[in-house]
């Protein structure tokens, strides 16, 4: 499953520029710490319902990232823990972010108020109003 994943994340990365982790950007070794960090963009890109840095382009939101740190905000209404899941998957030093089996160990610490929580929730980028629940 894991390789799977990796797999699937590092192809989603090379496909969307502004997903690509700034070590891939450098072109520094990297280990599959990158694909942690995009799965940390994609679980945003799914809480949100929008593609990170709408209002910069590749290049633009690669410095910013690369050079300034800048990662997307997490919204307030997100659960608590998909945010720290995130921002742990988005941690500048690759060494500190967490490997696959623990963020899939997060995420099963999370799965009954996930589940609760999101299946009462509308997609944000199909409504005005920020999620909800029913």
């Amino acid at each position: 499953m894991l390789g799977y994943l990796h797999c699937t994340l590092r192809c989603l990365s090379v496909l969307n520029f502004k997903d690509v982790n700034w070590e891939m950007i450098q072109h520094r070794p990297y280990t599959q710490k990158v694909d942690v960090y995009s799965f940390g963009i994609v679980l945003w890109e799914l809480v949100t319902g929008m593609l990170p840095f709408p209002n910069m382009t590749a290049v633009q939101a690669a410095f910013a990232v690369v050079n300034k740190g800048v990662r997307p905000i997490i919204p307030n209404d997100c659960l608590p823990a998909l945010g720290e899941i995130m921002t742990r998957c988005w941690d500048p030093n690759p060494d500190v972010r967490p490997p696959f089996t623990e963020v899939v160990r997060m995420l099963e610490n999370a799965e009954t108020e996930i589940m609760t929580t999101v299946r009462k929730a509308r997609f944000r980028c199909c409504m005005v109003q920020p999620m909800t629940a029913d």
